[in-house]
């Protein structure tokens, strides 16, 4: 191992120097024994000294049943033999878990009929990144190993751009701005995540305002980090949570708000608005940088239109494809 990494964490030089290993895996990893440093094992906190020997040893994922095919269409961005990009639509989940063992994206990837890498497991073909449940948009799949080690590769060293689009309440964010905390999860209940809280996993997230209206903001985001619900609790704990996300912060306008037409609008959104707009990477197999733009699905669109008419810098987002 070489000296860039002398002083970091042994979980962090995990996940850095071996691609298809989260932090969280490289945790498991250490407490399991199948990490040594120089011969010996250490705990994950443990400083890594310059000219050590790394050992990793990745156990064969256990068998699982597989996920069933299940129909559905899906929207393909852009395929060649080793990426296929697609357009997630809203409400669908990405991958089986408790209280979805069909009907996810997975399912509708196998029913699909093609190949796909399964480094992530046997249940998640293909997958290098996921997006939550109700955030519609661009997602990249890898079809075979060597793709998805150079996708998950890119991931990890930040390579990947991604760009997204999110409608918050209040119009009163600056024009553009950055977003940096620590980032964990909330005290009291790990099921959602928080920047108000002293960590070593750093978040970072750039914004651009695109519309205002007298309720709502239209933003442009771009995460340089790719922390769990990310987007979602930064806006929120800046004080313009996502029109819709009932986790994080207020869902909808307060009862009275005014303009009335547009605080109705505002509430006939049922899921959170937020879309992944756009995502640049690397191609695995030839290295040409590409990015992908993922059309704004139908709810999206028209929310936009009730919100803020015909507003120049909206129209072009709310095209639909074929306009």
């Amino acid at each position: 191992m070489d000296d860039a990494h002398a002083g970091w964490r042994l979980d962090m030089c995990v996940a850095a120097l071996v691609p298809a290993v989260s932090r969280s895996a490289a945790q498991r990893l250490i407490d399991a024994g199948e990490v040594l440093l120089d011969g010996r094992r250490r705990p994950q906190g443990f400083r890594v000294p310059g000219g050590a020997t790394l050992e990793v040893r990745v156990p064969a994922t256990p068998p699982r049943e597989s996920p069933r095919p299940s129909a559905g269409e899906l929207d393909i961005l852009f395929e060649d033999d080793d990426v296929l990009a697609i357009n997630k639509r809203p409400g669908l989940v990405v991958h089986p878990g408790a209280g979805h063992q069909s009907g996810t994206l997975v399912n509708q990837l196998l029913a699909s009929g093609r190949s796909f890498s399964i480094l992530g497991g046997a249940d998640r073909p293909g997958l290098v990144h996921r997006l939550d449940r109700d955030t519609s948009g661009v997602m990249l799949v890898a079809k075979n190993d060597a793709a998805h080690i150079a996708l998950a590769a890119q991931f990890k060293d930040r390579v990947v751009a991604k760009t997204y689009l999110a409608l918050v309440l209040g119009p009163q964010l600056p024009d553009q701005g950055v977003i940096a905390s620590d980032f964990g999860r909330r005290p009291g209940d790990r099921k959602q995540f928080t920047g108000r809280v002293r960590s070593d996993r750093k978040a970072i997230t750039e914004y651009e305002t695109v519309a205002r209206a007298d309720l709502c903001a239209l933003v442009r985001v771009r995460p340089r980090t790719g922390r769990t619900h990310q987007i979602r609790v930064h806006l929120s704990e800046l004080g313009h949570p996502i029109v819709g996300d009932r986790v994080y912060g207020r869902a909808y306008p307060r009862p009275g708000s005014r303009p009335e037409s547009e605080a109705t609008a505002l509430r006939e959104m049922t899921r959170h608005a937020l879309h992944a707009l756009a995502i640049r990477f690397l191609h695995p197999r030839t290295g040409v940088s590409m990015e992908i733009t993922a059309p704004l699905p139908r709810d999206y669109r028209q929310l936009l239109h009730a919100v803020f008419g015909d507003a120049p810098e909206v129209a072009a987002l709310t095209a639909s494809p074929g306009d």
